[in-house]
């Protein structure tokens, strides 16, 4: 599967979709590269993640309107029965 195609894929997701596949995808990142939450080096570890995320224009499109994200995300999480 091509960039562009996952892109696309990806277009199609709600924001809190979107937020949740990219916990997963950076849960994964550090679960590979073996950074653990109790190391010193999560720190850094965490920050060369996200720099390589930034690097990327990751999140460029992802977002449109901050606001209504978040709104959206607070609501999901409010929802009875969430399982996450």
């Amino acid at each position: 599967m091509t960039i562009t195609k996952i892109k696309t894929e990806i277009n199609t997701l709600s924001h809190t979709d979107k937020l949740y596949l990219l916990q997963m995808l950076v849960q994964e990142i550090v679960t590979e590269e073996k950074f653990y939450l109790q190391s010193e080096k999560h720190g850094q570890g965490a920050a060369d993640i996200l720099q390589r995320m930034a690097d990327r224009n990751a999140l460029s499109t992802s977002i449109k309107d901050p606001v209504t994200w978040q709104r959206e995300l607070r609501h999901d999480r409010s929802l009875p029965g969430r399982d996450e």
